[in-house]
């Protein structure tokens, strides 16, 4: 991992929410205008965000691992491991994903995820 990127404290608390099944505190996260762009989807509005958040990361149980932290053009840009109860066929092993966050104002403005070999 990066040792010299500090992670803010809202992509940490990002992790923490999604990893603690904790749907309240991650929705608390994003900008009223954050936008999610995940697997060609994009979300805009925490309404938007939080129904993200129930059908690709709560429903399905998944847990993050940070695996590598680097600042990429004003943002910060975390791969992590994901576990969880989801269809494994659609997503190669190990399940890496590049999120590539902008905070602006202590809110995350926006995040967008691809999985790693794809960066």
């Amino acid at each position: 991992m990066n040792q010299h990127v500090t992670l803010p404290i809202e992509v940490q608390d990002f992790y923490n929410a999604v990893n603690q099944y904790q749907p309240e505190a991650f929705i608390d996260l994003f900008a009223p205008g954050a936008v999610v762009k995940d697997n060609g989807k994009t979300a805009e509005g925490t309404e938007a965000i939080a129904a993200w958040g129930e059908s690709e990361l709560f429903s399905a149980k998944v847990r993050y691992t940070i695996m590598d932290i680097e600042e990429a053009g004003g943002r910060i840009a975390v791969t992590a491991e994901m576990e969880g109860e989801f269809n494994k066929n659609r997503v190669p092993a190990p399940q890496q994903f590049r999120h590539e966050f902008k905070v602006q104002g202590g809110k995350i403005s926006s995040l967008h995820i691809t999985l790693e070999q794809d960066k």
